[in-house]
């Protein structure tokens, strides 16, 4: 019995995503103090740290499905590599995860308070961005197909892909502001930092 190669990518990303995620949790877990005391010895600053928080929980999910739904258009290599590279990097939000859970001195000890709470603080916006653009492209998607009887056209379908594309950007900006600008201690902006 043949797959398809779409069932074969899927099966890849999961694998390598499953795997990548293990990894970082297990890096996170058994060597989270150390790797934070390195990473307090770099020249980077709160903003540096909640800008890097971002990148990890923010732009890896909507990237990695614009490349599922663009990868008609790519070579085989290009999806099977850009499918590993996306399964790392989305696996990667297992090493900030459980600051958020068991408290940033618990996972990154002494240097929590410089390294693990702006880097975590960035992440949960990431994150909330993700978590807003999916619930609006559910409600956009579910208005779509209820909206005419045959379900809608090709062109409509493509049309409103390109539109969630730019609401999702818009959202990860947003919250990439409130990330670095809203942290000022006060109120809901407050990221602990």
């Amino acid at each position: 019995m043949r797959t398809s190669p779409t069932l074969t990518t899927r099966r890849r990303f999961a694998i390598a995503t499953s795997v990548a995620a293990v990894f970082f949790l297990v890096l996170g877990l058994v060597w989270g103090p150390s790797i934070a005391l390195t990473l307090q010895d770099t020249p980077t600053t709160t903003n540096g740290w909640l800008f890097i928080g971002w990148l990890i929980g923010g732009p890896p999910f909507p990237i990695a499905c614009l490349l599922w739904f663009e990868r008609s258009r790519m070579k085989r290599t290009n999806v099977i590599a850009w499918t590993y590279a996306m399964a790392v990097v989305c696996g990667a939000n297992l090493f900030i995860l459980p600051a958020r859970v068991f408290g940033v001195s618990w996972q990154f000890g002494t240097a929590g308070i410089l390294v693990g709470d702006p880097l975590s603080a960035g992440w949960v916006w990431g994150v909330l961005a993700n978590v807003v653009g999916g619930a609006f492209t559910g409600l956009v998607l579910l208005i779509l197909n209820k909206s005419t009887a045959t379900g809608p056209t090709r062109a409509q379908r493509a049309m409103t892909a390109r539109f969630l594309e730019r609401a999702w950007l818009v959202g990860l900006i947003v919250t990439l502001g409130f990330a670095l600008y809203g942290g000022n201690g006060a109120g809901i902006f407050n990221n602990g930092t």
